[in-house]
């Protein structure tokens, strides 16, 4: 089987990539910057981007790295998180494709403090969540060619990862800084801060693996752990693995709502046991350099 991987050198990326091979696939590497791929600076594909017609599924996890960088950034942005995006579609319509799989985000959800299910209201008040959202609508009008999965990552973690939540809290528990906690609104004290739906990248790769398998109905899908966790039990748990006191204090503004998944679809063709917190904090603990 032929699967090809655009944004194979970003965090999920090189770990499917390195997965899928081991099972025997051949996999087409599509990075930013390697000739063929997405331009790294106008965040687009060349205008003749195409696939060879042998491919059976494309993931598409390129990000564009200056989701921070708003409004600024707000071109590569949507180059990259919306009009790449069509781009390969299109490319993959042309190659006559059996799936298209597309990685969006959790943070595409209406603030709520329930458990996210994929039918709940989007937001559109905000650069990152608005790119996703557009590049979910326009990739759904694909469907009459082949079978399109926007997959809504929440907490994606691991090993060797960087500037993302839980590398950041770790660092600053290694920096012996203050890690904010922000309660919710009329908390009358801290309550452990925003909880969110860790999954450990091993976990996320197997799935990302097996969405392809299925004959489950997935047009969204959220792809998340199946406990939720504050960002105090991340540090305490953290904090043991490392032998260090975390320092906690109350931040000056409640949060708006949590990232919690409802993954009752998921479940539905991913049944592993799925890592919990402190085995993957160990593993990623333990990975960190000496």
């Amino acid at each position: 089987m032929t699967t090809a991987i655009i944004g194979s050198k970003g965090y999920v990326g090189a770990r499917l990539s390195r997965y899928l091979k081991r099972l025997g696939h051949n996999v087409l590497e599509y990075s930013s910057g390697v000739t063929g791929g997405i331009d790294p600076g106008c965040g687009l594909f060349p205008q003749d981007f195409a696939f060879p017609s042998e491919i059976d599924t494309v993931y598409f996890l390129a990000q564009s790295p200056y989701y921070n960088a708003m409004p600024e950034q707000s071109a590569h942005l949507f180059s990259v998180n919306t009009i790449a995006a069509i781009q390969a579609a299109e490319a993959a319509r042309r190659a006559e494709v059996r799936r298209f799989i597309y990685a969006s985000t959790g943070n595409v959800y209406s603030p709520s403090f329930a458990p996210f299910k994929e039918s709940d209201p989007v937001r559109r008040d905000n650069w990152y969540a608005l790119s996703k959202v557009m590049a979910e609508d326009a990739l759904a009008l694909y469907r009459p060619h082949f079978a399109v999965s926007l997959v809504r990552f929440f907490g994606i973690y691991g090993p060797e990862q960087s500037g993302k939540l839980v590398p950041n809290l770790i660092n600053s528990l290694i920096s012996q800084r203050d890690i904010f906690i922000a309660s919710a609104p009329g908390a009358s004290a801290m309550d452990g801060g925003l909880r969110i739906s860790l999954m450990f990248i091993d976990d996320a790769v197997k799935a990302l693996h097996l969405l392809a398998q299925t004959t489950t109905k997935c047009d969204v899908v959220n792809l998340a752990g199946d406990t939720n966790y504050s960002i105090a039990d991340i540090v305490q748990t953290a904090g043991l693995a490392l032998g260090l006191e975390p320092h906690l204090i109350p931040a000056p503004n409640p949060r708006e709502g949590d990232l919690i998944a409802d993954v009752t679809l998921m479940k539905t063709w991913f049944s592993d046991p799925l890592v919990k917190l402190k085995e993957g904090i160990d593993l990623t603990v333990a990975a960190l350099p000496q």
